[in-house]
């Protein structure tokens, strides 16, 4: 189960440094260009999430991939404005745990709006790194879209594995038709300073961080699923120990 440190429904800790006891170097840069980004954006992409929340079912398959039981503790990182809330929180029911997890202080509190609005004692959130977990262990670990943030997510998402028993990862992928790949590359294009892409293939860089993050769930995970959606430009990676 998930240990919130916390220490209260709604209350969000400012917890630079996570909580996993990881003493790697750390970029201060990469967290403040997208802290920076992401506060910006936050009011536009709160928006945004919401409306495309149902779009090609993605965000319902990774809540149903998780395979989450009433009572379960789930760990969503870049949690962003709380679009996956409502849905984690309805597979886990009020004896469960929702954490969710941001860098961006703007989106955690659009994220906190939501909770109050719907008076959820049983869902906090932390502001944190997800590269230095601030949770112990956990039923489910929950990423939409966070991976191609990570210079290394292999690293990443190994350490996810090893504190929970179900992870799901969505990401996007240039493997689909000629028309959607287009739009990504452009939104790749355009996101490419964000993501660290200093290339002049941002779109290989995103296609080998998805690769990264899939590789560590095939290592570390006894049970693999992995479905496509969106016309093949989005992947929806799970892998749970049971």
């Amino acid at each position: 189960m998930a240990e919130d440190a916390a220490g209260g429904p709604r209350r969000r800790l400012v917890t630079p440094d996570g909580g996993s006891g990881d003493t790697a170097p750390r970029d201060g840069t990469r967290l403040r260009r997208i802290r920076r980004s992401y506060d910006a954006w936050a009011r536009a992409y709160d928006w945004f999430a919401r409306a495309t929340a149902s779009v090609g079912g993605v965000r319902a398959a990774c809540v149903d991939a998780l395979d989450l039981a009433p009572g379960d503790a789930v760990v969503e990182f870049g949690c962003g404005p709380g679009v996956n809330l409502p849905a984690l929180r309805g597979a886990v029911g009020r004896r469960g745990r929702v954490v969710g997890v941001d860098v961006s202080p703007r989106m955690l509190d659009r994220a906190a709006g939501l909770v109050e609005r719907r008076g959820w004692e049983n869902v906090s959130l932390v502001e944190a790194d997800a590269e230095r977990p601030p949770v112990a262990a956990a039923d489910g670990v929950l990423a939409t879209f966070v991976t191609s943030l990570f210079a290394d997510p292999y690293r990443v998402v190994s350490r996810w594995c090893d504190l929970a028993d179900a992870v799901v990862v969505a990401a996007f992928v240039p493997e689909g038709n000629r028309a959607a790949n287009a739009a990504l590359r452009t939104f790749v294009a355009l996101n490419g300073r964000l993501f660290d892409a200093r290339t002049d293939d941002p779109l290989g860089e995103l296609a080998a961080r998805t690769a990264a993050a899939r590789r560590a769930l095939d290592d570390r995970a006894a049970v693999r699923e992995r479905e496509r959606r969106v016309f093949g430009t989005i992947a929806v990676e799970a892998g749970r120990d049971r």
